[in-house]
């Protein structure tokens, strides 16, 4: 299966469009968006950190961890929604300009597929946990998913579940039969052919936290 494309973050990002029919003013917005210990506001902050810290490491074909991207100013719900949109296309943009080169993530230097399959997964799995602590439900893009979990999970069967479940399950949002919930989990950031066959577990922090 083909890896996922710089068109697929944007999707991924778009399917988040649901979340703006919560009212900024909504107090669920500072309620803990489980399984995380950040409230669902604080949980949009971290996907468009994390989608800037992808573009900073692209942009710059990085070697090593840069500092993250903020503007310091304090932003509504709806706002950073907006801001994960944009995040998403400015990576989108990145990752089609960066060809064949690599840049450095702590899981592995990450050529174009794996920096898309670990946005879509923050986008879609974070998505999902604002979207269950505001009780609404998100459509995540079927076809999305399953080229994600076969670039950046590699060690999942597709064939367990519907795409959509086994993004979630191998992140620990839910229980999939087959599926080891880990709570170390982390990315095949590297292309797929220096893969060891193993599932790949966390060893360091992100730098956005």
């Amino acid at each position: 299966m083909a890896g996922p494309e710089p068109a697929d973050v944007v999707t991924a990002a778009e399917a988040l469009r649901p979340l703006l029919d919560i009212s900024d003013s909504d107090p669920r917005w500072a309620a803990t968006a489980l399984p995380t210990a950040w409230s669902a506001q604080h949980t949009l902050e971290h996907i468009t950190d994390a989608l800037l810290f992808y573009a900073g490491q692209i942009a710059r074909r990085a070697d090593r961890r840069l500092p993250v991207l903020r503007d310091g100013r304090r932003s509504s719900p709806s706002e950073h929604i907006d801001n994960a949109l944009s995040g998403a296309c400015i990576l989108a943009a990145l990752l089609r300009d960066l060809g064949a080169d690599r840049a450095w993530h702590p899981s592995g230097d990450a050529d174009a597929t794996g920096w898309a399959g670990m946005a879509i997964t923050e986008l879609l799995v974070h998505g999902h946990d604002v979207a269950q602590c505001l009780q609404l439900p998100l459509d995540p893009p079927k076809e999305v998913c399953a080229r994600t979990v076969a670039r950046v999970f590699p060690w999942v069967p597709l064939t367990v579940t519907e795409p959509q479940l086994l993004l979630l399950a191998v992140t620990g949002r839910v229980e999939v039969p087959g599926v080891h919930n880990d709570p170390d989990w982390w990315w095949q950031s590297a292309p797929l052919d220096e893969w060891d066959g193993r599932p790949r577990r966390r060893t360091t922090a992100p730098a956005w936290r």
